[in-house]
């Protein structure tokens, strides 16, 4: 599944615009259709059911610059069902050749010794590449990502209230977050990459450029 690039706030705004011509309508329409796309994730047992919410709006949102559609939701209910698809996919390709049995004698749960020291050494150093990155965040988006993402059973109310704390709708939040999350995970790939992982905290550089 390819990686959903940040929304425009012109974007983001065409998007509200064809929900509803009324500001206010438009995003009690944008949650409304949320919190069913949350369930439609969930229901087909996704992982990540707010994360797939997010890619699927952001397709929806990019398609109106060159699509004219009456029933954007209705639209949307179609990109949910290949975003699952893809999820899937996603999901199956993601499962270790050492969870696998090693051959017809091989005993339940029997792996690869030294198949499992590099999952153990790739592990470890993806979690210090993400304590590296999130050091290099601005302390605000620091803050603030480590806020949304820890959020409590009754997110959308936390997050409406998040959102509310920092002066902004809970679709710029949104858009904030697939920001700081893309650029976190650019740099853990480059992290994981390179010997950036061997490195102090509080290198030259950092993943919001400044």
């Amino acid at each position: 599944m390819d990686d959903p690039r940040d929304l425009t706030r012109a974007q983001f705004d065409d998007l509200l615009q064809h929900l509803d011509a009324d500001r206010e309508r438009a995003g009690a329409a944008y949650e409304q259709l949320r919190r069913r796309l949350i369930k439609f994730f969930e229901c087909n047992s996704c992982l990540n059911a707010e994360e797939l919410v997010d890619e699927t709006l952001n397709r929806v949102a990019r398609r109106l610059a060159s699509e004219d559609m009456s029933d954007v939701a209705a639209f949307a209910w179609g990109v949910a069902k290949n975003v699952v698809l893809e999820a899937r996919k996603q999901t199956l390709r993601m499962v270790s050749i050492a969870e696998l049995p090693l051959g017809e004698n091989s005993l339940p749960g029997e792996q690869d010794p030294e198949n499992e020291i590099q999952k153990n050494i790739e592990s470890k150093k993806k979690t210090r590449c993400l304590r590296i990155c999130m050091q290099r965040l601005a302390s605000g988006d620091r803050k603030l990502f480590l806020a949304y993402y820890n959020a409590p059973a009754d997110r959308t109310e936390y997050r409406r209230n998040l959102a509310q704390s920092w002066g902004m709708t809970i679709g710029g939040l949104r858009v904030r977050m697939n920001r700081l999350r893309d650029a976190l995970e650019t740099c853990v790939r480059k992290c994981t990459a390179s010997s950036w992982s061997g490195t102090a905290l509080h290198g030259p550089s950092r993943t919001d450029g400044r």
